[in-house]
């Protein structure tokens, strides 16, 4: 007994050794009692930085920006700004330097149909540095996302409308002061369209957004790339199946580009189910491939970011309802290259309220952080007002030291490059893509080292077979492909 006490001792001092340095906390920060809400994050000068909105009862949304401690997620610094009686919405940051960041939004003037855009800047302390406004006079003008092209400009992306009609792409062109070089409107005749996201692309630049047929429910997302003068170099429609939800995109380190939008999969009665879609395109709109993930559900909206770890994966933060989305909560899902999904969970602060990720970033550590809000429903326990929300996990998107069994592997699912297995997690069917002539066999058992799939015997070995794990209880499993002269065993969860 006394032996075995001993190599437990060993093997928790190596596990805390070898996660030394990794930090978690699962926060909540209430300003005034009101409503408050992280839409970024990044790292500032050795801190988190969060950027967002908040409101006291009975008055107008102000700015409101924090610094965190990377250990503890305490707060350093908060301020908060405001101009006037006016609204701020829509806070973006994506520019920073050593001792000052830029950050870009929308500032509503005395009514809700009208409205001017932003580039704010401030020093490392969050004191304001300068601010100016661009936009159509007497329109509502919104900025959603901004880009940094050269060392030169910043490109500010959205939407500008008459009463929230006959809308069109607004694009703004800065220097890195602030003066405004030239505004846009880009839109299609009879279609009202609104650009959500933006990313540089090979001296380009790539926007997506959301496109409606005017005076109708007929929607659809969009990609389109420009050069810097504004000009379009190729469009197109992506189809959501009425999911109301424009497109995002991200430039990954291949030169291709990620979009990615929600996808209405059936509708049943009065409800709507929508899942995440994806597609990866080159910079010359050619498709590589497009997939769907995760089950459909009430509410499923990737309006979080998506990052590119350091290990190539795509990390997507996002959202998922349900009970007629009563019930909201955080999800992230880890697709590699070739949009395998590697991984999936979900995470809350508080159990049976809404749960919003909007922003995610890899640590120094190779963690993530998370920031989002939380709106406390009360007819499920919810307590408190609508708060900020940070979460912060370990490589492993572990919440604490103790291990979490999440399988997120840095490289493939299985280490050899016969054989491919794939979704991770699983809910109905486990794909096993063999490109040996080889014969082999498969064998799964549970987390206590059962056997719960017999093996199963391949005489050929080429090709994909489909294993059925719908019967499995939700849990991880290990998975072992044998062969004449090895064996290769690699972990999935079962949904």
């Amino acid at each position: 007994m006394r032996t075995k006490a001993l190599v437990l001792v060993f093997v928790l001092c190596v596990f805390f050794l070898k996660h030394k340095g990794q930090t978690y906390f699962n926060n909540r920060y209430d300003n005034f009692g009101g409503s408050d809400a992280a839409t970024i994050i990044d790292t500032f000068n050795n801190y988190y930085l969060t950027a967002g909105f908040t409101c006291p009862f009975n008055t107008f949304r102000k700015l409101n920006l924090k610094l965190y401690n990377k250990i503890t997620g305490n707060e350093i610094i908060s301020k908060t700004y405001q101009r006037g009686t006016n609204d701020f919405g829509n806070a973006n940051y994506t520019i920073k330097s050593k001792n000052k960041f830029s950050l870009c939004g929308t500032r509503s003037i005395n009514n809700p149909d009208t409205s001017l855009v932003f580039l704010w800047q401030f020093d490392a302390s969050l004191d304001s540095i300068k601010y100016n406004e661009y936009g159509y006079l007497n329109k509502r003008n919104e900025i959603y996302k901004m880009a940094y092209d050269n060392n030169k400009y910043y490109y500010m992306i959205g939407q500008v409308s008459d009463n929230l009609y006959n809308s069109d792409i607004l694009l703004v062109k800065v220097d890195t002061i602030g003066n405004e070089i030239w505004k846009k409107k880009i839109g299609i005749t009879g279609m009202d369209e609104a650009a959500l996201s933006i990313d540089t692309l090979k001296g380009d630049l790539i926007i997506s957004g959301l496109r409606i047929v005017h005076n109708t429910s007929t929607t659809d997302a969009f990609v389109m790339r420009l050069d810097t003068a504004g000009n379009i170099l190729w469009q197109k429609n992506i189809n959501t199946n009425g999911g109301y939800s424009g497109s995002k995109i991200l430039t990954l380190n291949d030169g291709n580009i990620l979009v990615y939008n929600r996808y209405k999969e059936y509708t049943s009665g009065s409800y709507e189910y929508y899942r995440l879609q994806v597609q990866k395109i080159t910079p010359n709109n050619v498709l590589i491939w497009q997939k769907k993930y995760n089950r459909a559900s009430f509410y499923a909206d990737p309006s979080g970011s998506i990052i590119e770890n350091t290990q190539g994966h795509l990390v997507m933060a996002g959202q998922k309802g349900f009970v007629g989305n009563s019930i909201i909560m955080g999800t992230v899902n880890v697709l590699s290259q070739n949009g395998d999904s590697l991984f999936y969970k979900e995470f809350y602060k508080e159990q049976g309220s809404q749960n919003y990720f909007r922003d995610v970033i890899q640590t120094p550590d190779k963690g993530y952080c998370f920031a989002g809000f939380i709106i406390p429903v009360v007819a499920n326990g919810g307590t408190g007002t609508e708060d900020i929300w940070l979460l912060k996990v370990d490589s492993n998107f572990c919440e604490s030291a103790i291990p979490c069994n999440n399988n997120v592997s840095v490289k493939e699912l299985v280490n050899d490059a016969n054989w491919k297995v794939y979704p991770n997690p699983a809910s109905e069917y486990l794909e096993v893509s063999c490109l040996s002539a080889e014969p082999y066999s498969i064998e799964i058992t549970n987390a206590l080292g059962q056997v719960v799939l017999t093996p199963l015997s391949f005489g050929e070995g080429l090709g994909v077979r489909s294993i059925n794990v719908q019967h499995f209880i939700s849990g991880m499993y290990y998975l072992s492909i044998k062969t004449k002269d090895k064996t290769v065993t690699t972990k999935f969860i079962k949904e």
